[in-house]
């Protein structure tokens, strides 16, 4: 993956508080057959390391160009705090010979590795959150504690709206958090069963998804499961009255940090003064997907996540993911791939991509 400086950016790290993952009973799939968005071709997903591996023979991928942030000191792995100004666009009416944020990427991100015990590389039914004890080398053993990958996403404005496209608002800015989890067992070749891919968001790469509110409660379930594209998807849900909205040239504060209840990112507009948070708790309705890869079944838990590890190094990385554990990423449209098994890879542009 190529790296680069995307956006200015104040990391500090500090203490963040442990706490043990809460699960819930098992909730069973609803009786429908309609298929979610799926990560083969949803350009907010985490990048996987072996997208044909986890995809099969069709995918559609992104660049994500990044900034990694590297400390020893404990909390760095668990606790960022950053300050920025969100991007402004072109002055005056649209027009084609001006450059516009959603042209360039659906999302810039900031990103944090999360226990799940239920994703890959499902060899290990346990996970200590916040320590470096998580920290393995696949090379030396097989066992190894199942990893998600938080995402922070802002997303631009004039775009079509989400899930359709990934905008909230002609003219302002949105922010979700995104948890997303690979259901793939590399040491037996299994993946999530067909069935339960198709109902839940993501498919294999399943993901817990909410719009950071200004009262922390979710537009509808985040889980992968019970998620609704036109409700917890749909930032105009309530009117868009619930949704942090923020005008581009907007000055604020992104704090990632966790908490008995469950890992919790807050941004705090110190030019409108508003603030939106998101706690990925079992109360709020997140969860993860019980790893059955036969038959037809589809289970979730409820399931409050926590960061991972205490420190942020190129050991405390996600092992299915293409980067490493905290920093500020951007998802550039600049290639796109599509892998077919009859043919060798190869790369290609936007124009030449057909969907299924």
């Amino acid at each position: 993956m190529r790296r680069m400086r995307a956006l200015s950016v104040l990391s500090v790290a500090g203490l963040a508080l442990a706490a043990l993952a809460a699960a819930g009973p098992a909730v069973q799939a609803a009786p429908y057959t309609a298929s979610k968005p799926d990560c083969s071709e949803l350009a907010i997903c985490t990048e996987v390391a072996n997208p044909q591996e986890a995809f099969g023979n069709y995918y559609v991928g992104h660049d994500e160009p990044s900034v990694e942030f590297y400390s020893n000191v404990p909390g760095s792995g668990n606790h960022n705090q950053y300050q920025l100004t969100i991007p402004t666009e072109p002055a005056g009416p649209y027009s084609n010979s001006k450059g516009y944020d959603f042209e360039l990427h659906p999302a810039f991100w900031f990103g944090m590795a999360m226990c799940d015990t239920f994703s890959y590389p499902e060899q290990q039914p346990t996970c200590t959150p916040n320590s470096d004890s998580n920290i393995v080398d696949p090379a030396q053993t097989k066992k190894a504690p199942g990893v998600a990958f938080m995402e922070l996403q802002f997303y631009s404005p004039g775009w079509v709206s989400q899930f359709a496209g990934f905008s909230c608002d002609p003219t302002k800015w949105c922010a979700a958090l995104n948890i997303d989890s690979l259901s793939e067992d590399p040491i037996n070749g299994t993946l999530m069963n067909p069935s339960c891919q198709r109902q839940v968001l993501g498919g294999v790469e399943y993901i817990n998804f909410a719009y950071l509110t200004k009262d922390g409660k979710p537009l509808g379930p985040p889980n992968p499961l019970q998620f609704n594209p036109s409700t917890s998807g749909y930032p105009k849900t309530n009117g868009g009255a619930d949704t942090l909205f923020m005008n581009p040239g907007d000055n604020v504060s992104v704090t990632l940090t966790d908490t008995p209840a469950g890992f919790t990112t807050v941004i705090a507009d110190h030019t409108t003064g508003e603030t939106g948070l998101m706690t990925a708790s079992a109360a709020n309705g997140f969860g993860h997907m019980k790893y059955l890869p036969s038959g037809h079944s589809c289970q979730m838990e409820n399931y409050s996540f926590h960061p991972m590890y205490s420190t942020s190094s190129p050991h405390t990385r996600v092992l299915w993911v293409q980067s490493a554990n905290t920093g500020p990423l951007g998802r550039a449209y600049l290639q796109r791939r599509l892998l077919r098994r009859d043919r060798p890879l190869r790369l290609l542009q936007p124009h030449q991509c057909q969907h299924r």
